[in-house]
């Protein structure tokens, strides 16, 4: 089982963007849905019956008071079973949307808030459709585009960032103390193992394992799968080139922010990137060594910064216009990675 928040600024930027309505989200899911021959419908809690994207829309956009013009109004889930379990939940929809509603009970319950107060899907607002297909994408194998082979069900899930009461702002997205998300995925894989009887002990006589100890397992299972992704595969030369054609554009707007004479060998700064095998703490670097360079100051050694975060010989600081900068000071630091 595969649970995963969806975070717009890592992953579907434009289709996943939640700063306004949930037009574009629910618009995306139907046009996914019609491209396979399916009607789109959503659901939510029991009793609700069946909404249309338009509903499902209105009800979310009219959930966002006390929520700022540019807050986050909204969140987008996918729980993918394996193949195997989709299998076990055998044919139809009705097994895999109760199984959503229980998980959204738990989305709902991992959130924890001011004075130990419990929420459960009630005080939610939300919506989900089923998808039957989907498409190779990036490093999948198979042609692009082209529908993924066998059982490819999975859920979408929609919902509010603020409470049904609109009294509360809830983020999945934020620290492991409000909400934890590999507790949360770990309890939502050990609902569907009790909802397939897959917890129950294969030994004659042995006891079943308490509820506990299988979400456990599941989180130690999340962090070891998730230690070892990080052991990233080799990218192809298509998507090495789409990352080096955007460090191009971000040293190039660098260069433009810096006193004449110091910009930074492109060339060099895409070696450095490939030796961090373009990690997460290499793009974090380059990002701050522009926003150092808006205030006005850069690493003296900006090569050394981008690969160790050290900065031995200090910084240069300036001061005017574009075209008319001057050096004002040179300041040594063993360790700066705040001022670059």
């Amino acid at each position: 089982m595969y649970v995963k928040v969806i975070n717009p600024a890592t992953n579907g930027k434009k289709v996943y963007a939640n700063t306004g309505s949930a037009r574009r989200v629910a618009n995306y899911l139907q046009k996914e849905a019609k491209e396979n021959g399916q009607e789109v419908t959503f659901f939510s809690q029991a009793g609700k019956g069946e909404l249309t994207s338009d509903e499902v829309v209105s009800l979310r956009d009219n959930n966002q008071k006390g929520l700022g013009k540019e807050a986050v109004k909204f969140y987008s889930l996918v729980l993918s079973p394996s193949q195997e379990e989709l299998l076990q939940l055998g044919e139809g929809d009705k097994a895999l949307a109760q199984y959503t509603r229980d998980v959204m009970d738990l989305y709902a319950k991992n959130f924890n808030l001011k004075g130990g107060r419990e929420l459960g899907s009630d005080d939610l607002v939300w919506a989900a459709t089923i998808h039957h297909e989907r498409k190779n994408r990036g490093t999948d194998d198979g042609p692009q585009q082209e529908n993924k082979t066998g059982l490819q069900t999975h859920v979408h899930v929609i919902v509010s960032a603020r409470d049904a009461e609109q009294k509360i702002t809830l983020n999945p997205l934020s620290t492991a103390t409000r909400f934890n998300r590999v507790q949360f995925q770990a309890q939502a894989g050990a609902q569907l193992d009790e909802q397939l009887e897959k917890d129950q002990p294969k030994e004659v006589g042995a006891k079943p394992k308490d509820r506990r100890q299988r979400v456990q397992e599941k989180a130690d299972e999340i962090q070891q799968k998730a230690a070892t992704n990080r052991e990233r595969k080799p990218l192809t030369s298509e998507q090495r080139a789409a990352k080096e054609a955007r460090l191009e554009v971000q040293v190039a707007r660098l260069n433009s922010k810096v006193i004449e004479g110091y910009e930074v060998d492109p060339e060099r700064v895409k070696q450095i990137a490939r030796e961090s095998k373009y990690d997460n703490g290499f793009y974090g670097r380059l990002g701050q060594l522009e926003r150092a360079a808006e205030r006005g100051s850069l690493s003296k050694d900006p090569y050394e910064y981008l690969q160790t975060g050290k900065q031995h010989k200090g910084i240069l600081r300036w001061s005017g216009n574009s075209g008319q900068n001057k050096v004002l000071s040179f300041l040594r630091h063993e360790r700066q990675p705040s001022t670059c």
